[in-house]
């Protein structure tokens, strides 16, 4: 089932779990925020070709479901949230409209199916779980490490866009044999 819902095109994907500090300026997302408020969702989406500021920009075609935790008003007279992603979401029949705010319909992705956290992952997830993260299973450890590593926008949309836990994670060790170290860094 597909629901319409605002738009807030990024340079930045968004796993499901994620929290992202944004200050928000424009009169078109200053809308959404009016909109959605807390209660309401719309979608975090990478940016394809465009800018985040001005006209609106060309993006991918699957994103993450997201929800404000915080709104808090500036000294600048920009707007402080913070937002939560919940679930991944396929968007189609994009629209824009007189303000530039964009709107598209959002069909969920399947949730991921349960896989535990491999033996061989165990000392990982235990200390991004010392961190603050909860890392339930497998999947969730391949959004938490995926999201420190210093991979490109592109490795990181088709690995939001990869439906199977096994290969999500297959993609994230081949990541981690690559980047030595990275949680000391």
């Amino acid at each position: 089932m597909s629901n319409e819902l605002p738009v807030f095109p990024l340079h930045a994907v968004l796993y499901p779990g994620a929290v992202l500090p944004l200050r928000i300026f424009e009169l078109r997302y200053r809308r959404l925020v009016d909109e959605c408020g807390k209660q309401k969702p719309f979608v975090v989406v990478r940016i394809r070709d465009g800018r985040e500021v001005g006209e609106p920009a060309f993006t991918q075609d699957v994103g993450t479901q997201v929800h404000f935790t915080e709104l808090v008003s500036q000294r600048d007279g920009t707007l402080g949230v913070m937002l939560l992603a919940d679930e991944r979401v396929r968007l189609h029949d994009f629209r824009v409209e007189a303000d530039g705010l964009m709107f598209a319909r959002a069909e969920p992705l399947a949730a991921d199916t349960y896989v535990p956290v491999p033996d061989d992952l165990q000392a990982l997830a235990s200390a991004l779980e010392e961190q603050g993260d909860a890392i339930p299973d497998a999947g969730m450890l391949s959004w938490r490490i995926a999201e420190r590593l210093p991979v490109t926008l592109d490795q990181r949309q088709q690995l939001l866009e990869e439906t199977q836990v096994a290969k999500r994670l297959e993609t994230v060790r081949g990541w981690l044999l690559r980047h030595p170290g990275w949680m000391t860094a």
